[in-house]
């Protein structure tokens, strides 16, 4: 129902009418208003965390982001560790390309270790007898000089 099919009321002495408050109420009336408990404006505690009117999925999601944000600081440790250990080696490894990408230190190692394997092979140096340069029955040219030296010095 609206209210234009409401017939007017006459206002009761103890009821507010626009604009007026409880204490122009109480003046008129000769009454005292009716003064809520202080419990009534006590300003509410903000909820624990244990209470059931905490916003358990806001303090799982801040927790979480703790969580994953500790994980990333150690999981970024490790792969500047890695990288710096790679440089002495002579392997260039972008900490940061890593980083970007979600390369996870493990990987990475196990790329580090490719790479150094490869290098240790490629500088592995096999020493080996030269290969004979005339036939075994050949003698060398100095033994063939110092055999010809002692040949004619016996004839004289």
């Amino acid at each position: 129902m609206s209210n234009d099919t409401l017939p007017p009321t006459e206002p009761k002495p103890d009821e507010a009418q626009d604009g007026q408050t409880q204490s122009d109420i109480a003046e008129n009336s000769g009454t005292a208003p009716e003064v809520p408990p202080a419990a009534a404006f006590a300003p509410t505690p903000p909820a624990a965390s244990g209470s059931p009117k905490a916003d358990p999925t806001s303090a799982l999601q801040t927790s979480m982001r703790a969580e994953l944000s500790a994980q990333l600081r150690h999981e970024a440790a490790e792969i500047t560790e890695i990288a710096a250990q790679a440089g002495r080696l002579g392997i260039a490894i972008d900490a940061a390309k890593a980083l970007r990408e979600g390369t996870t230190p493990s990987a990475l190692r196990r790329s580090v270790l490719e790479h150094a394997a490869a290098a240790a092979d490629a500088r592995d140096v096999v020493a080996t007898a030269p290969a004979p340069a005339a036939s075994p029955n050949s003698e060398s040219p100095i033994v063939a000089a110092a055999k010809r030296a002692a040949a004619s010095g016996a004839k004289r």
